[in-house]
């Protein structure tokens, strides 16, 4: 069960989002496989719950202004090339998966094999969070989130 504060799972609520939502994944692994990215199943996982979801939630910086983000790696896979995703998985250690866009679709989510969740644009690196739920707490919420050198 994944545990939210209440302003989360209410933002998740409004994107059509529920505990027991399972959606399939083939697509989401066809379009990830034929890019060259290497499919954890931590990021399957994560995956079948929050595939699809488009969030809007507040601004990190701007409360009374809305952002969003968009958890679906094919449609990511058209506006990043792997090359770059190959730069952040260099600075982390670990290969890396996209898994979606967040702030306003600047910047690239992307997932390690032990779930922590990073976002990237150009040579701009984000640690979001240490797990997909995690992540999606820390944008939710506007929780600060450090750069990675």
């Amino acid at each position: 069960m994944a545990v939210f504060s209440a302003e989360t799972r209410a933002l998740l609520q409004q994107a059509r989002w529920s505990e027991d939502r399972c959606v399939n994944t083939s697509e989401y692994e066809k379009s990830l496989q034929s890019e060259g990215y290497p499919i954890h199943a931590v990021v399957v996982d994560f995956l079948r719950q929050f595939g699809g979801l488009r969030v809007v939630h507040p601004h990190h910086r701007l409360r009374e202004e809305k952002d969003e983000f968009y958890i679906n790696p094919t449609v990511t896979a058209s506006h990043i090339y792997p090359e770059r995703v190959e730069d952040y998985s260099e600075r982390v250690g670990a290969p890396l998966c996209i898994i979606g866009e967040a702030f306003s679709y600047h910047m690239t989510l992307v997932m390690a094999q032990d779930g922590k969740v990073y976002a990237g644009y150009d040579d701009t690196l984000i640690h979001v969070g240490n797990s997909g739920i995690d992540a999606i707490e820390a944008l939710c919420s506007g929780r600060d989130m450090p750069e990675v050198p």
